[in-house]
């Protein structure tokens, strides 16, 4: 068995620059909300609701820092502190937080690249094995220029907008699962309480048992992500029942101020003829659209996702090593993911088209 060992690679020969990584204070801490809002470009994941949800799901200690030029504060960042083995890793976030992005908060006066320089300085004085995060407008020259390199994955994103214009946008056959669904009774109803996690999660354990796999999380996972969320009013719970009230699926969609996310979905098999994810999807295009948001961001791809009227874009979530050994472990890892993919991609090839209930 090879053991890998912890050996950071040989300080580089890097000058701190005009900025710093700033601890906040504990008052300023306390105010984060308040700081992370006045900024015009902040995501229901950078809200203190979403890292106390990270906190207690996923077990890591959240860090918070003023991105700081001569006492002047130019921006704002976030990320999760925490172990794996012997590698100390900042993450803002990693993949397997399904959360989509966070990144830092700047000014329009900042410069990304120094922001950078700042935390590569912060990350070699602490020891930090690895850096990782995503943020969507973040130039990437910068994260290049800086020693980032990008894992790129897909996701649909459907505009929002009047209801009729968003009907015609679908696929011939998902308008036909629409139509029918309304046709036959089915309601979609808010739920906001801890209930609707539960349902969800019932039904989406019983459709990866189906497929022979393990849910990819634990129940309190989606109970923790509505009971902070709702405290903010940032998420969407949706259930569909039939004409009888017979449950037929249920999906978890947090937002912020433009965005719709789709956290995750499932029906169940009962009812299934009656298209109750299509009318799932469909009913929260409409709320979202009511609720004065631009796009619905179905967080991934997939035949059943391609059929919503949206358009595919590629993401590209970045990382630095700082320690050799940091890197071989990741290539490791992602060596192993990679098979996992293709399994996937074997499993769904022979498995119901349009079965639907993927988390991020």
């Amino acid at each position: 068995m090879t053991t890998i060992q912890a050996t950071p690679m040989p300080p580089a020969a890097l000058v701190p620059g005009p900025y710093e990584l700033r601890p906040l204070s504990a008052e300023e801490a306390a105010r984060w909300d308040e700081l992370v809002v006045a900024h015009p470009g902040h995501e229901v994941f950078h809200r203190q609701s979403w890292l106390d949800y990270l906190t207690e799901s996923r077990g890591v200690s959240v860090r918070k820092w003023a991105v700081c030029k001569d006492g002047r504060r130019l921006g704002l960042f976030c990320a999760g502190d925490l172990r794996k083995g012997p590698f100390r890793i900042l993450g803002s976030p990693l993949k397997g937080w399904y959360t989509n992005s966070m990144g830092p908060l700047l000014e329009p006066d900042a410069d990304p690249a120094e922001f950078l320089r700042a935390l590569e300085v912060w990350a070699r004085r602490e020891g930090v094995a690895m850096a990782e995060f995503e943020r969507r407008d973040f130039p990437e020259t910068a994260l290049l220029a800086a020693g980032f390199e990008p894992t790129e994955s897909l996701t649909y994103q459907v505009e929002l907008g009047e209801e009729k214009l968003m009907f015609g946008r679908l696929n011939k056959g998902r308008r036909s699962g629409v139509r029918k669904a309304q046709n036959c009774g089915l309601v979609a109803e808010m739920c906001n309480t801890p209930e609707i996690a539960d349902e969800f999660y019932d039904r989406y354990a019983a459709m990866m048992r189906r497929k022979g796999l393990a849910p990819g999380f634990a129940r309190s996972h989606p109970r923790l992500l509505v009971e902070h969320l709702s405290r903010i009013d940032r998420i969407l719970g949706l259930r569909v029942r039939d004409a009888n009230g017979r449950l037929l699926a249920a999906g978890l969609f947090p937002f912020d101020n433009r965005t719709l996310y789709f956290w995750g979905g499932a029906d169940s098999v009962e009812g299934r003829d009656l298209c109750p994810n299509d009318f799932l999807h469909w009913s929260a295009m409409c709320r979202g659209w009511e609720r004065g948001l631009q796009c619905y961001d179905m967080s991934g791809y997939g035949r059943f996702k391609s059929k919503f009227g949206g358009q595919l874009v590629i993401l590209r979530r970045w990382h630095k090593a700082y320690w050799r050994s940091a890197r071989w472990a990741r290539n490791l890892y992602a060596l192993g993911h990679r098979q996992q993919l293709r399994l996937r991609s074997w499993w769904l090839k022979f498995s119901p088209a349009d079965e639907e209930g993927e988390e991020e």
